[in-house]
């Protein structure tokens, strides 16, 4: 399951960056992810809980994912389709010279956070 070594990568990104911002607290954590990314989404989630239930800065946070589409843009011409079973053969023309443009994302982009009290 690579989904706890993801979700403690992201506990680790996450805990370093609130550190440098002096958070108190991680309110909610925003991720941007690929349908082709290879990422359990329902497994991810659950590693996150877990582990965030052992970091004290991060209990209680919450994940939010920003699912992305599989898609390509054919080479020969143009068109940008789903992909739909990995199969990136363009339904316009039926060629099979493409390149994926979306869909394989995995990121963090924003997080929420409960400032320290002075």
């Amino acid at each position: 399951m690579h989904e706890l070594a993801i979700a403690q990568s992201i506990v680790e990104a996450v805990e370093a960056r609130a550190g440098e911002h002096n958070a108190a607290r991680v309110k909610a954590v925003r991720l941007r992810i690929g349908e082709a990314s290879g990422v359990v989404i329902e497994s991810l989630s659950a590693c996150f809980e877990m582990l965030t239930s052992l970091t004290p800065m991060l209990e209680g946070a919450q994940l939010l994912i920003d699912l992305v589409p599989h898609r390509a843009r054919c080479r020969c011409c143009d068109s940008a389709f789903a992909v739909v079973d990995f199969i990136t053969r363009c339904p316009a023309c039926g060629e099979w010279s493409s390149e994926i443009i979306s869909g394989t994302e995995l990121q963090i982009l924003e997080m929420e956070i409960e400032p320290r009290r002075a």
